[in-house]
């Protein structure tokens, strides 16, 4: 398991360094101290270990959201600001990362195993963003409010500003991006957001 780990690492390293097309299996063995026979053994491809990067990638993104989104002692205000924190929190935006997943998003098309790991239209994320607005609606009496546009005016926000992390994490303020953020659930839902 330890080797397994250690050349998931070493290929997310080879990536961050060299991007997808120059991660080749000399440099995640140069990286990792592995030879290409512990590639072949746990993974049985380059190709695979790719693969699995991408997956430890999406699942460590997803628990952050999963353990506040089923939370049951959050309302679902609180979990939705606490959403969008963690998507702030370093654990997942950081310049490794980050550079990783939008690596992975310019393969997404040529490659469709990658897909489902980077999809920007993830249902999941989606469905518990939705109900929580849905709640926040009914709770708020804001009839006049879209769930699903709500929905998706705050994914493609919350994309923005990984681009923007992407392209500027040397400046970029994750305190700031949350406030944009709220402004924006401010103009939907006044009586359940401030900035």
């Amino acid at each position: 398991m330890q080797n397994r780990n250690q050349l998931i690492q070493s290929a997310a390293d080879a990536i961050y360094k060299y991007g997808i097309r120059g991660t080749t299996a000399a440099r995640i063995q140069e990286l990792s101290g592995l030879s290409q026979g512990m590639v072949n053994l746990h993974f049985g491809s380059k190709e695979k270990l790719l693969l699995a990067v991408a997956e430890e990638l999406s699942v460590r993104y997803a628990g952050q959201w999963k353990a506040i989104a089923f939370n049951p002692e959050l309302a679902p205000a609180d979990k939705l600001i606490s959403i969008i924190k963690a998507d702030f929190d370093p654990l997942v935006l950081n310049a490794r990362d980050v550079s990783i997943w939008f690596s992975f998003r310019a393969e997404a098309l040529s490659n469709p195993h990658i897909f489902p790991f980077i999809d920007s239209r993830d249902k999941g994320f989606r469905a518990v963003i939705l109900e929580l607005f849905e709640q926040i609606k009914v709770e708020g009496e804001y009839d006049d409010v879209d769930a699903k546009l709500a929905t998706d005016a705050l994914v493609a926000l919350l994309e923005g500003l990984w681009t923007d992390y992407h392209l500027h994490s040397e400046i970029f303020e994750p305190s700031e991006a949350l406030k944009i953020c709220l402004f924006v659930l401010q103009s939907m839902f006044p009586r359940h957001f401030s900035t």
